[in-house]
């Protein structure tokens, strides 16, 4: 910005308002000031010609009569000598010489308009001191030829332009300070709302996130601006958060099994010579493999899901590789699958086949003898359930086990190295594709109901 021109936006909007009207309305000044003197112009040149006209008629009369006022005019002959002329024009003029005379051949309603100036002398800053228009004709009067020129005077054509002049002088600048008031004003009114969101941003801080900035009643842009900066303080918000509950649970979760594994290696070396190495080895890498699990699937629930990649996924194609995968499990409890398809879904492979191998993992801790896994296509929507005959969820515990490092009291003892997570993955990973996911219970067991929207 240069230096000449005010950095503020109500300043400047104010001063281009200004300057554009003072711009417009001059043009306008000016343009219609020439049309008007034209117009009056031309008007002065008609009723100079009525008056031509009456004193030729005295002429041909030959009783000629004065003309009113200061008019001015002149009479010559044939031969170009003047015949009359009125008083003031040789005392303006005292070197005024004779305007030529109509041509020989000229028909006798010949007319002509022309300029001429008269030159007072030795006093040019006269008002008198100017070019004329001059209307003439040509009459006969008693068998002598004569030409009659009247001036056409500009007299009332500049009083009326002076007057013109003299309210636009006052006017112009007064619309140009009332069109930079109201400039000022606008501004200042539009630019509130962008203050208020100024000020509500500049108390947004890192442990300051849930200030929102307020949105003002319109529907322009700075009402849109607002809305979304309050958008983007909530993706904000909600990636602090997500961090936060990674620290959090990471804190939590890792606590016990790196306690578990210091104390048992630091007593193993404290007896190194009685210590069972194989053992406290493969216990050591339970702990590991533990350690793992979780750091999975805490980094799974930290990943910002505004980005995640999209694709057509047929679910049928996901639930025949899962069960078969189980189908190679032996010992642990039977997993048939009832396929209505081809399902397809919006969404990204690996992330379905985590929200199904997490169902499937818990189904399978707590299933007795089977797991069912159903596929179907309802209402626009993909229909995943799946569906054990284990102990089953209780009624109150439904909206609770998909909680962060739920485990219920009765799976607690039947956990083979569950992280509590699963169940919260598989939720987060269907909210992010538009489904959703809850649980139900059944006769005997416990039924997870997946839905995701159709391709």
């Amino acid at each position: 910005m240069s230096g000449w021109w005010p950095s503020s936006v109500r300043r400047s909007t104010a001063l281009s308002a200004a300057l554009l009207c003072a711009v417009v309305f001059t043009l306008g000044w000016l343009g219609t000031r020439e049309l008007l003197s034209g117009q009056l112009a031309r008007n002065a040149v008609a009723a100079t010609r009525v008056q031509l006209d009456r004193l030729a008629d005295t002429y041909r009369a030959g009783q000629p009569a004065p003309l009113p006022g200061d008019a001015l005019f002149q009479v010559v002959d044939q031969s170009g000598r003047e015949v009359a002329s009125s008083e003031n024009l040789h005392r303006w003029d005292p070197a005024w010489a004779p305007l030529p005379p109509a041509p020989a051949g000229a028909p006798a309603d010949w007319t002509v308009t022309t300029k001429a100036t008269l030159k007072p002398g030795d006093h040019p800053q006269w008002r008198e001191y100017r070019e004329y228009t001059l209307v003439g004709k040509v009459i006969d009067s008693g068998g002598h030829r004569l030409t009659i020129y009247l001036f056409v005077s500009p007299w009332e054509t500049l009083r009326t332009l002076a007057t013109f002049d003299d309210i636009l002088v006052f006017f112009v600048p007064l619309a140009v300070l009332i069109t930079a008031l109201a400039a000022w004003l606008a501004a200042g009114r539009a630019l509130r709302p962008v203050e208020a969101i100024r000020r509500e941003l500049a108390e947004v801080s890192g442990s300051r996130l849930d200030r929102r900035v307020p949105v003002p009643p319109s529907r322009d842009e700075v009402a849109r601006l607002a809305t979304t900066t309050n958008e983007t303080l909530d993706r904000l918000q909600q990636a602090y958060d997500r961090q936060e509950r990674f620290v959090a649970d990471a804190s939590h979760e890792l606590r016990s099994p790196l306690a578990n594994l210091r104390a048992g290696l630091e007593v193993a070396l404290t007896h190194a010579e009685r210590a069972d190495w194989p053992v406290v080895a493969r216990r050591s890498l339970l702990d590991v493999q533990r350690l793992q699990r979780i750091t999975a699937d805490l980094l799974q629930l930290a990943v910002d899901p505004a980005d995640l990649p999209e694709g057509v996924v047929d679910l049928v194609d996901v639930v025949g590789e899962q069960v078969a995968e189980r189908g190679l499990d032996d010992g642990g409890p039977a997993v048939v699958s009832d396929v209505d398809g081809p399902v397809p879904v919006c969404g990204e492979p690996v992330q379905l086949e985590r929200l199904l191998r997490n169902l499937l993992d818990n189904a399978v801790r707590h299933a007795r003898s089977s797991v069912i896994v159903r596929l179907r296509h309802e209402a626009g929507e993909a229909v995943l359930e799946v569906i054990d005959d284990g102990p089953g969820i209780p009624d109150a515990d439904r909206e609770r086990v998909f909680d962060r490092f739920t485990r219920l009291d009765d799976s607690r003892t039947r956990d083979a190295g569950g992280t509590g997570l699963g169940l919260t993955i598989a939720r987060d990973i269907a909210v992010r594709h538009g489904g959703s996911l809850r649980a139900e219970g059944t006769e005997n067991g416990a039924r997870l109901i997946a839905r995701l929207p159709s391709a």
